[in-house]
């Protein structure tokens, strides 16, 4: 008798499992990550200094320029489209450590607090939930970025002498704020994978900092000698040197990248650190 009923809860649950609309997708993983990353303060604090910082640090840069404006030479519209995006772009120098840290805390919160097992309990593949939570992050950084920047370009062109961005040359204006909406999203997404890395917040956000702020600066204290010329070329590869290199045509250090060339850069970043972060990921425990 124990035999023949068995195969009944058996039977029921599969038919209940085939028969509920809740399945685990891509899409859903999304969606929940998307939930718990618009749930934490910290995420509209971060998007918020962003915005502040950037739009006013543009109108300062932007009166800066206006206090001289008779000295100024008369300019040709890339001209003043270069000058008007230097001055949109001038915060991503700040930002983009906002980026990093957006994308570190992201993950590192979920450890601290063992939110991490219920995620991978609810995605034992493990891969998809960081693809996840990093389409989340750099979806968000890039929209974040491209209003603030949007905002940033309508309220400094008020004040510029050059007046504002002529759209009419995309090459000299649209494509650069592009390039720095873009950099701005890989920077995030690199946090994600810095932070699957490191596991622990602030040697997560060391490592990042330390990646795309410090090790730029580093490089100013070796002498541009023959001997040391390795360094500077090497320095030209790092994540904040190529991304300025596509946007602003002057990377703090290093040499200047062709925007192909620097997009590559950023991508084999990007990669690198999706790639580590998942290599700890399928191989620790959470």
């Amino acid at each position: 008798m124990t035999t023949a009923l068995a195969p009944a809860p058996s039977t029921a649950t599969q038919a209940a499992v085939d028969g509920s609309p809740y399945r685990l997708s891509f899409a859903r993983l999304v969606a929940s990550e998307w939930i718990k990353f618009t749930s934490l303060r910290s995420t509209w604090w971060s998007i918020g200094l962003v915005a502040v910082v950037s739009i006013g640090l543009s109108l300062l840069m932007a009166f800066s320029f206006a206090a001289f404006a008779g000295d100024m030479p008369p300019m040709s519209v890339e001209e003043a489209n270069r000058q008007a995006v230097q001055v949109v772009v001038f915060s991503t120098v700040l930002t983009q450590l906002l980026a990093v840290v957006l994308g570190t805390i992201t993950v590192t919160g979920e450890y601290s607090t063992g939110m991490i097992r219920s995620t991978l309990t609810a995605a034992p593949g493990r891969t998809a939930a960081l693809f996840a939570k990093a389409l989340v992050v750099a979806a968000t950084m890039f929209v974040t970025s491209a209003i603030v920047f949007a905002v940033a370009a309508v309220a400094s062109g008020a004040v510029l002498p050059t007046g504002a961005l002529d759209v009419s040359e995309p090459d000299s204006s649209l494509m650069p704020l592009l390039g720095a909406t873009v950099y701005l999203a890989l920077i995030a997404v690199i946090g994600v994978g810095i932070g699957f890395i490191v596991r622990n917040g602030p040697g997560a956000l060391a490592a990042g900092i330390g990646l795309v702020f410090v090790a730029p600066i580093l490089v100013l204290f070796f002498p541009r000698l023959d001997s040391f010329q390795w360094i500077h070329d090497a320095a030209s590869y790092l994540p904040s040197n190529a991304g300025q290199s596509l946007f602003m045509g002057s990377p703090m250090t290093g040499e200047v990248l062709e925007p192909v060339p620097a997009l590559i850069t950023l991508a084999v970043w990007t990669v690198a650190a999706i790639a580590g972060g998942i290599a700890v990921l399928k191989t620790r425990d959470a």
